[in-house]
């Protein structure tokens, strides 16, 4: 260490560059002046005057002796007579032994060993030398060790200004080392260095402030991550992102870096994983047990160490639920071996361990009862007695221990039941029912029981209404309408909810029907063979005796509806002739418009078309006859010939011949048929 140490009043080439910038800031004492630098001093004196060279003494040099006691000094004689020149002496001394002080604390020695120092007894430039030398290794320790040093000097010291100055400098570098480490992400190794701060120094209050303000970002910090890791468990991976970027501005190296970076990372990975719960949802909502068996699946994929852990330990949860629904659903139905194949899909994750083994004791118990005797009953209840009040399906037990209970009694009931019906008699059948009904509805065995009552009551039924029933059957085989209605009221006998009354019902509108026709039957024949002859009113008026709701009754008014129609046309006809015997173009005109109303369902509607084509073809005769003197007359006159008939397209050309000889130069078209001569009534084209 000696070897770096230079003479007294200069700091050591060892020291860092902030060393040598802290040394600078020190107020410089004056230096001890050699022989030459005095010597310089006295001849710029002389130079200028201020000192006569009569009274010049040179300074001996640093190898002469000096002079011995006694020899003759003038100068030095005049001035040890005054006593102003001792009072000179004496400030001299005084304040050369000040400067001596001074300079023996700023300067230290080239001998100084910091490692074998006596601190105790150590002046204080040697305090300041191995102050400044620890100082200068930047290590937290030693910038502790160096205020340690100089900070030991007492408050009143000389150098205190200086002392402070050092200290706050070598404290803040604790710090910019404690803020690199908290930048690093090491908060609590920075808050240890800061903390090496002595609290007797007038830098610890920043001290403190900067360790609050390193816990503060390090709180918000925190409190970020944790709020994107609750959007994470939420599913939100939007907010997580967004809370995320919130981190690109904490304040803190290590946050805004390696942790963003880090929770990014943590977002994308967890949202995949997101999307197999997405998958396993959509999956399960099919509600079908192969559905939830591959969204319990897909939800297993999800790690314990994920976010979405719990959410995928819920949903697990929930489909095996529902897993175990399915199997109840068919317990219930009695199809315990289906139900004992669906609880097997349950998985040990579903957290159903204990329900699934009491299900399976209960699957057990149920597959004893379903046989339906006593004996499988109470092995059944015995079973299902072995669940204990801890075991979460007891009360489901003890449901269907109450259950099988009823059951058996119920079993008892039918089976004293049948034994009272077997003799068959309507007394037996009664006393049997009667047994039944002593079944409460609540009671398990119910609906069977009431399957019972049904069948037994129908046996009954059968028993009374069969007589009535053979009677009618009798009766109506003899085939004449009186006998017929002698049936119909024997079966009338059985009253509505009867087991034959359906049959019975049946049988009467059948007998019904068979007496009607034939009361009606005459009627309606007679009626045919009037129309045959051509007697239509008659044969009209012989079918209206058939009245409305009798099994005839349709029959006879479509032949009715035909035989109007029939008469109607003969009526027309017969008055197209009659008007059409004048001869005349209106009268033809006048018989061509009647037998135009003849319907075409008649059977004269192909004379009715006849005798139009022949008046049509007299009327044209009539035109062509009438335009040798009247040509406009007998444009008049062929305009009367419906287009229906054969005689229109001659008709028609006829008359644009004509127009057109009126009339040199225009053309116009044929005009139309004259509305009278289109039939009002009738459908279709001749």
């Amino acid at each position: 260490m000696s070897q770096d140490r230079k003479t007294p009043g200069r700091w050591s080439a060892s020291e860092s560059l902030e060393s040598k910038k802290d040394a600078s800031s020190l107020v410089p004492l004056p230096a001890r002046k050699n022989r030459a630098q005095r010597l310089k001093e006295i001849r710029d004196l002389v130079i200028s005057g201020k000192l006569p060279a009569g009274r010049l003494r040179l300074p001996p040099r640093e190898s002469e002796e000096d002079s011995a006691p006694g020899e003759y000094n003038p100068l030095w004689r005049i001035w040890s007579k005054k006593w102003q020149f001792w009072l000179a002496v004496s400030l001299i001394m005084s304040v050369g032994m000040g400067f001596v002080a001074i300079s023996s604390l700023l300067n230290l020695t080239s001998q100084s060993n910091c490692s074998k120092i006596f601190w105790p007894t150590a002046s204080a430039n040697d305090r300041f030398f191995c102050a400044q030398e620890a100082a200068s290794k930047r290590t937290a320790d030693d910038l502790l060790r160096a205020i340690e040093l100089v900070n030991a000097l007492p408050e009143d010291h000389p150098l205190r200004p200086r002392i402070n100055g050092q200290i706050d400098r070598w404290s803040q570098d604790i710090l910019r080392l404690g803020n690199s480490s908290f930048q690093e992400g090491r908060l609590e190794d920075a808050i240890a260095i800061a903390r090496k701060v002595p609290q007797n120094v007038p830098a610890y209050a920043t001290v403190q402030k900067q360790i609050e303000k390193w816990q503060s970002i390090w709180s918000d910090a925190e409190k970020i991550y944790r709020a994107a890791e609750d959007h994470l468990r939420q599913e939100e991976w939007t907010l997580a992102f967004r809370q995320a970027t919130l981190l690109l501005d904490s304040g803190n190296t290590f946050w805004e870096s390696a942790k963003y970076e880090q929770l990014t990372k943590v977002i994308e990975a967890t949202k995949a994983e997101g999307n197999k719960l997405v998958k396993a949802r959509n999956t399960a909502s099919g509600g079908s047990l192969d559905n939830l068996v591959t969204g319990i699946k897909l939800a297993e994929g999800i790690g314990q160490n994920s976010y979405l852990y719990q959410s995928a330990s819920k949903l697990i949860a929930q489909f095996s639920k529902k897993i175990m629904a399915l199997a109840q659903k068919r317990l219930q139905a009695g199809d315990w071996q289906q139900a004992t194949a669906i609880v097997n899909q349950i998985p040990e994750s579903g957290n159903l361990k204990e329900q699934v083994q009491d299900f399976k004791e209960l699957a057990t118990a149920t597959a004893q009862a379903t046989t339906g005797s006593v004996d499988g009953l109470s092995k059944a209840i015995e079973l299902a007695q072995k669940l204990n009040s801890g075991r979460p399906l007891y009360k489901q037990a003890q449901d269907l221990v109450g259950r099988w209970q009823q059951e058996m009694a119920d079993v008892k009931v039918l089976e004293l039941a049948s034994r009272l019906a077997a003799p068959g008699g309507v007394k037996d059948l009664r006393a049997a029912i009667a047994q039944l009904q002593t079944v409460p509805e609540s009671n398990p065995r119910r609906t069977e029981v009431r399957s019972q009552i049904s069948r037994l009551s129908r046996q009954i039924e059968l028993l009374e209404d069969s007589p009535f029933m053979q009677r009618a059957n009798d009766l109506a085989n003899t085939g004449d309408p009186n006998s017929l209605e002698a049936a119909v009221a024997q079966a009338s006998r059985i009253a509505q909810g009867r087991a034959l009354y359906g049959e019975a019902q049946g049988k009467i509108q059948a007998w019904i029907e068979r007496r009607q026709r034939l009361q009606d039957q005459p009627f309606l024949e007679r009626a045919q063979q009037l129309a045959a002859r051509g007697s239509l009113a008659e044969a009209i008026e012989m079918a209206r005796r058939i009245r409305s709701g009798r099994v005839l009754y349709e029959e006879a008014r479509s032949n009715i509806r035909n035989w109007e129609s029939q008469f109607q046309g003969e009526q027309g006809l017969l008055r197209a002739r009659q008007a059409a015997q004048a001869g005349t173009a209106e009268a033809l005109q006048s018989a061509i418009a009647i037998a135009l109303q003849v319907p075409d369902s008649s059977s004269l509607s192909s004379q009715a078309s006849e005798a139009i084509d022949e008046w049509s073809q007299r009327i044209l005769a009539i035109g062509m006859e009438q335009s040798s003197s009247d040509v406009a007359g007998a444009i008049a006159t062929l305009k009367k010939i419906p287009s229906s008939s054969r005689a229109f397209e001659q008709a028609r050309s006829q008359i644009q011949v004509w127009e057109e000889s009126l009339n040199p130069g225009a053309t116009e078209s044929p005009a139309p048929v004259p509305p009278e001569t289109e039939p009002p009534n009738r459908s279709g084209s001749r």
